[in-house]
């Protein structure tokens, strides 16, 4: 055996070096980060506002989780620098051993630059990839370089190692083994999982709920040309049932999909608001409790988690989502260094970076396919089962890996497009999913989304020629800010039937006067043959079979409300400096769950400024506070005066009666919540 050969062979040779390197590339990423980490974590309306106290046990595991995780990818490149060396060694012999360092550095250096400009031609947000994107053409390139240039260096040293170090003798063999066996394991960790159908058959059908986040129920004017921007959800539509006048009683995720779960108004269950302190609210039975207590495994998937804290308590059995808690707002930032984004993307990402991979949240590296991969490997059809998907991409900021975040009007309209095109691919990709399990062979699919999207669309507001400039423009802009906005809390809902699971009533367009709270107890029914009694909705099976004349909905009422807005964020504007210092000291850190939640002493406040409407077939009454004073302007608007106008007062029944049935209606439902009108006492 030649000397080089022996050297690299019979001890580890340059390692320390090399893992030192590893751990210096670490320290100068992070300190890059560290630079604006400060920043933007202040800049952002939820970390900037938390009172940072001492790190919880949960946030502090996770933090040293990640921390361990980075440091181990990145010694692992060091060590791949060195096997490297190794390489370089035997394949050139007389190569001198004081010359070891250097050949260790200069693979480790090739390495570095391979890992940067892949980061930063894979993920132009990324901070590493240059100020708005304006590298990400020499990063390409650069990319493409360091690639080509690492595979040629590789190859050819490979071919010349084993050329020469045919006669070596064991220690050779030994290396090439332990070689291609890190090549197999390697390879088999950067797969995605699949699983497997299983076919099953059972007497019951399967419950699916398929959430598309923020996805309008009218896309007609958000399409650029008029083609179809969601042709896949479109031709699930032309099979079902569809509910084409569907309300959301507050559109925002969180709210919304308690709703779902428990058939029950926000004013029931008091999730009045995203990241609302979860021991104020009281769910009461879920449709997952009760589909469970029928035998059913009840799982709760979602790639975007930051503002909808559930967990078991909700009734699920297994949750397929990032990890839930302050350290998802933080790992985004943190996290966001080029060897870890590389890795987080892979299947070992999803254990060592499970706040970064798969996660909707870090838009930076979010693929959409990595989401459907992770359902494809976790979700298992051993019984009838209740599954509860919520795809989140076509959110706000509508930016993934590859896209970068809009900031303007125009760019927001054109990146929401974008993104609802990619949704409507994901969808049928969770779909082909569910038909590979033979979930599709027995199963009830329901498609909705939790709150639409106002996007400066005329038809976005109902104030463009009686409100004023504030007013309107509070409304034609997000979800969960204006009731006056009917694209934000109108959604679409539908419901099919697949294989042996049968609905009653024949497929086609529903004009009924329906609610998202309608949802728990229809499925409730279907499933198990018998509606809950203690819920706010109310079961669409009668209807549908004909038992009830859908007359009897003709003068149902249903109620929608806002969120948590500042007037920075209901304005449009998103300045870090300004949005911080309206929502300063809203939010606070859970100790016991390491959870991000609102702050109790600040709800009442909050609470003063939520509008509130309730909604006939034809009218709507509103109650809007104003964020100058304590006044409360109330609106009223109908098909036949579609004009709001404002009320003084209760409106004269013998004169108005629908607008006098609805403010009665209003202050029942709101109760002790809503204060007079502007100029009253």
């Amino acid at each position: 055996m030649n000397s080089a050969i022996a050297r690299y062979a019979h001890r580890p040779a340059g390692l320390a070096f090399a893992s030192a390197l590893a751990l210096l590339f670490l320290a100068a990423c992070g300190g890059w980060i560290y630079g604006d980490l400060a920043f933007a974590l202040q800049a952002h309306k939820i970390t900037g506002s938390i009172e940072w106290r001492p790190a919880t046990d949960v946030l502090t595991r996770r933090l040293a989780g990640f921390l361990a995780a980075a440091v181990f990818v990145h010694l692992l490149l060091g060590a791949l620098a060195w096997l490297l060396a190794r390489l370089t060694a035997a394949a050139l012999p007389r190569l001198e051993p004081r010359h070891d360092r250097a050949v260790i550095a200069g693979w480790f250096a090739l390495l570095a630059i391979l890992a940067i400009a892949l980061n930063g031609s894979w993920y132009p947000q990324s901070r590493f990839a240059g100020l708005e994107g304006e590298w990400q053409g020499p990063l390409s390139t650069l990319s493409v370089v360091a690639g080509f240039v690492t595979a040629a260096l590789f190859a050819a040293l490979a071919i010349a190692a084993f050329a020469r170090g045919r006669g070596a003798g064991r220690p050779w063999k030994r290396g090439t083994a332990a070689a291609a066996v890190a090549t197999v394991i390697g390879l088999s960790l950067l797969q995605g999982a699949t699983g497997s159908p299983t076919g099953a058959s059972f007497d019951r059908p399967h419950v699916v709920i398929l959430g598309v986040d923020s996805l309008r129920n009218d896309m007609s004017e958000a399409t650029a040309d008029g083609r179809s921007l969601t042709p896949r959800i479109d031709e699930f539509l032309r099979g079902a049932h569809r509910f084409t006048d569907a309300t959301s009683p507050l559109a925002r995720t969180y709210g919304s999909w308690v709703s779902i779960l428990t058939g029950r108004h926000p004013v029931t269950t008091n999730a009045r608001f995203n990241l609302m302190p979860r021991k104020l609210v009281h769910e009461g039975d879920t449709l997952a409790d009760a589909l469970r207590a029928s035998g059913y495994h009840a799982v709760y998937a979602t790639d975007e988690v930051r503002f909808a804290n559930f967990d078991e308590s909700y009734g699920f059995d297994q949750f397929i989502t990032p990890p839930v808690g302050a350290s998802d707002f933080l790992l985004g930032k943190i996290g966001d260094l080029p060897v870890v984004n590389l890795v987080a993307a892979t299947a070992a990402g999803g254990w060592l970076f499970p706040s970064n991979h798969a996660n909707r949240a870090v838009a930076v590296t979010y693929e959409p396919e990595d989401f459907i991969a992770r359902l494809d490997g976790e979700i298992e059809v051993r019984q009838p089962s209740l599954l509860a998907i919520h795809l989140t991409l076509a959110h706000w900021p509508y930016s993934w890996a590859g896209q970068v975040s809009p900031t303007t009007p125009p760019e927001n309209r054109e990146a929401y497009r974008r993104a609802i095109a990619a949704v409507d691919r994901q969808f049928d990709e969770v779909v082909d999913l569910l038909r590979r399990k033979g979930v599709l062979d027995n199963a009830i699919v329901v498609v909705l989304s939790d709150h639409g999207e106002a996007l400066g669309f005329p038809s976005d507001t109902m104030l463009r020629k009686t409100g004023s400039a504030d007013e309107i423009w509070n409304s034609i802009w997000g979800h969960g800010t204006s009731v006056m906005s009917p694209h934000q809390y109108s959604v679409l809902l539908a419901m099919r039937a697949f294989g042996q699971a049968a609905l009653p009533g024949a497929g086609g367009a529903y004009a009924w006067p329906v609610s998202l709270e309608d949802l728990r107890p229809t499925l409730e029914e279907i499933a198990t043959g018998r509606a809950p009694g203690d819920v706010d909705g109310i079961s669409l099976v009668p209807y549908l079979a004909g038992t009830l004349p859908a007359s009897a909905l003709e003068q149902r009422l249903r109620y929608t409300e806002t969120c948590f807005n500042t007037p920075m964020m209901l304005a449009g504007r998103i300045e870090a400096s300004g949005l911080v210092s309206e929502a300063i000291e809203f939010y606070e850190l859970v100790p016991e769950t390491g959870w991000v939640q609102l702050r109790q002493n600040r709800l009442p406040e909050l609470m003063a400024k939520k509008q509130r409407a309730v909604l006939s077939r034809d009218s709507l009454l509103a109650a809007v506070p104003s964020w100058k004073d304590d006044s409360v302007s109330y609106l009223y608007s109908s098909r036949r005066s579609p004009l709001p106008r404002r009320l003084d007062g209760r409106p004269d029944p013998s004169r108005d009666p629908e607008a006098a049935r609805l403010w009665d209606a209003l202050q029942a439902r709101f109760a002790g919540e809503l204060a007079p009108p502007a100029g009253l006492p």
